[in-house]
């Protein structure tokens, strides 16, 4: 079955939920030309360019009693709360430059697109001013993430107003996400409760020159385009990450114009997989899952080797990935931790089933890994 086929289907697969980030975002110029890369897998891309990336991640809420949304409820300094429509992927777009993200449009957009009816946009004078993003994995277990504010705006509580609105709303659940070490007694204060902390995660950024495989590993594999292979094969690998299968949100953030995705075979079966895709400062690498370290190696280079030499790459690493702390250790010189971000949840932290595996992760804002 081909990769547009298979998802045209619909399905009804169960929901994961998604975790709360906050971060200071990056700039976002408009799109570049699309350019063909020369490589053993033909690869289409948007060269990027700007500055420097600030990200830094968010998280928290706290069980309260759940209760419905207000369309249209007053927050702080005449910024009015509402729900979040694809209209206002221009508008988002243009806080997230405001507040520095290293994020290209896309991704925005494709945020918008997997968590439907869950963004909460805070809106003064017609303008949008900041967001929460919410994703349903099911009834117990829910995300959030891309918590933003214009610059303008920080200092007002606008930020706490989101989040409050999130918890009042989604609190019962379990909720999943990421923040900075420096930010748990404040998400702390929020919630009322102590978080449940999980793993490490190191946002690493620059150009990844070397690649530390021994002589002749490629050869025990082969690479394909997400495109190749069968889909249903994919949803069950990367289901065996995350738990729980979810094929529109692989048919979403794989499916992005501006991505490239290859699939990692060894003896005929999945042994990884990973996508590529333009940030405004270079390239933003994630997911890559693979199942040991050699393989983890093999498809990092073929991933960096279609994007143009010597450009910047961001990756979200779990400190635990073997594969990762070699890879690191070989572009010292060149490759820089930016900031280091706990994984925690609300009521229970449970770590991914194949944590150890992942070298990079999915999504801060719509995926566990």
């Amino acid at each position: 079955m081909s990769y547009k086929s298979y998802f045209n289907i619909s399905y009804r697969a169960t929901e994961l939920n998604t975790s709360l980030n906050k971060g200071t975002l990056h700039g976002i110029p408009k799109l570049a030309t699309k350019t063909e890369m020369s490589s053993p897998i033909t690869s289409r891309f948007f060269r990027a360019v700007h500055d420097q990336l600030l990200p830094a991640l968010f998280g928290g809420p706290r069980p309260v009693q759940q209760r419905s949304f207000a369309s249209d409820t007053e927050g702080s300094q005449g910024v009015t709360l509402r729900r979040g429509r694809m209209e206002d992927v221009p508008g988002v777009w243009q806080v997230t430059e405001e507040a520095k993200w290293n994020m290209h449009q896309d991704v925005v957009e494709t945020h918008f697109k997997m968590s439907n009816n869950g963004w909460i946009i805070a809106e003064k004078d017609g303008n949008i001013v900041g967001c929460l993003l919410t994703y349903k994995f099911n009834d117990d277990l829910r995300t959030a993430g891309h918590l933003i504010m214009s610059p303008k705006m920080r200092g007002y509580g606008v930020g706490g107003k989101l989040m409050m609105t999130f918890l009042e709303e989604f609190g019962d659940a379990n909720v999943h996400a990421s923040l900075t070490k420096q930010m748990f007694d404040t998400y702390e204060r929020y919630t009322g409760v102590p978080l449940s902390m999980g793993k490490v995660v190191g946002k690493y950024s620059g150009v990844f020159k070397n690649t530390p495989l021994p002589p002749d590993a490629e050869r025990s594999y082969r690479l394909l385009d997400v495109t190749k292979i069968d889909q249903s094969d994919l949803i069950d690998y990367d289901a065996s990450y995350h738990g729980v299968p979810r094929p529109e949100k692989l048919k979403l953030w794989l499916g992005q114009t501006t991505a490239e995705t290859l699939v990692l075979l060894e003896k005929g079966k999945i042994a990884g997989y990973g996508s590529i895709r333009p940030a405004m400062n270079g390239f933003s690498l994630g997911p890559l899952y693979a199942e040991n370290t050699i393989g983890t190696m093999v498809l990092f280079k073929a991933l960096v080797d279609l994007i143009p030499r010597d450009s910047n790459v961001d990756i979200l690493m779990p400190y635990a990935n073997e594969a990762g702390q070699e890879i690191l250790k070989a572009n010292e010189s060149t490759v820089k931790l930016f900031d280091t971000y706990q994984k925690f949840a609300l009521k229970c932290y449970s770590p991914p089933p194949k944590w150890n595996n992942v070298f990079s992760l999915f999504s801060n804002a719509c995926g566990k890994c």
